[in-house]
């Protein structure tokens, strides 16, 4: 009897740990919203401007106790502002960790880093790949059924640096095509986005 009770209270605890862990739980994200961009320096010091545009993202992340890390995929298409028949599609491939936390019963909020890459796709010079990294938050409602609706800030960061795809012509004296040559600039993003996630076990 008393082994008995000993078994039904650590089943107790151990379900009750698991449910509040969501150990086991995977989630896959859909984002929509815009990106917005800071002007860019080329190495012949001509600024661009690329308008705010929309985008759209999907992630696949693992829940483990108070956090969730996985991949994120997000793709926007925008144009430089002063040239609107030059346009540039960039893609995002990123791993990403963030801490989770309840702020009441249905409502969580979370705080990660990213790390990845940029692919950069220009319709007028050849296309390129960039280191990224950056940071991101948001909020998390729970809606039943392993639906949840949210709200999510994300500061991408992309170092370009593509002197290897662009030859130039250093004579100062000289016009050139090197208007998308790039030397260690940073082009800086951030995403407000409206959020569907879906959980599940397996």
């Amino acid at each position: 009897m008393k082994s008995a009770s000993l078994a039904t209270i650590l089943a107790l605890v151990v379900s009750s740990n698991v449910s509040a862990a969501d150990y086991g739980d995977f989630g896959v994200s859909i984002y929509g919203g815009k990106t917005y961009s800071n002007d860019i320096e080329t190495s012949r010091h001509q600024t661009y401007e690329l308008e705010d545009d929309s985008h759209l993202g999907v992630s696949v992340d693992k829940y483990i106790s108070k956090g969730r890390y996985g991949f994120y995929y997000g793709k926007t298409e925008t144009q430089l502002t002063a040239y609107p028949l030059n346009k540039v599609e960039m893609e995002y491939l990123l791993f990403q960790s963030a801490v989770v936390r309840p702020l009441t019963d249905n409502l969580d909020i979370y705080l990660g880093a990213q790390l990845g890459a940029t692919f950069v796709n220009p319709n007028f010079i050849d296309s390129d790949t960039f280191f990224a990294t950056g940071l991101y938050t948001g909020l998390e409602y729970n809606i039943g059924a392993g639906f949840h609706l949210g709200t999510e800030v994300r500061w991408i960061v992309s170092f370009l640096s593509n002197d290897s795809k662009v030859t130039c012509d250093i004579d100062p004296a000289t016009q050139n095509t090197c208007s998308w040559h790039f030397d260690d600039e940073q082009l800086r993003q951030v995403q407000a986005s409206a959020t569907l996630s879906y959980r599940f076990s397996l």
